[in-house]
């Protein structure tokens, strides 16, 4: 009879966040500066998607379909960065709950 090792999930994730935690100490990121980076790039996104607006109401572009991509892609970045806030703030609560 085979015997398998056990798969535990906690030893698992933990082995998971070890490894994330080596990476970021090895990139030398910190959360505000990842936070940050990204909302440059949800600010990008938006205003490329308000420059493509404004290049078809004013006939510059003819392709709606990456006028409409555009405006999608601006779309979801901001719907991401607010369920990020979200998650952020609802972290703080909890961290702020907890009793010492």
């Amino acid at each position: 009879m085979d015997i398998k090792s056990l798969n535990n999930s906690i030893i698992n994730r933990d082995a998971k966040l070890v490894e994330v935690n080596n990476t970021l100490e090895k990139s030398k990121l910190n959360f505000q500066d990842l936070l940050t980076e990204n909302l440059e790039k949800v600010n990008a996104y938006q205003l490329n998607a308000e420059d493509m607006d404004r290049k078809f109401a004013l006939g510059e572009i003819d392709n709606l379909h990456d006028v409409t991509i555009a405006g999608m892609k601006a779309n979801l970045t901001i719907n991401m960065a607010v369920e990020v806030t979200n998650k952020v703030l609802s972290a703080y609560s909890e961290i702020m709950r907890l009793q010492i």
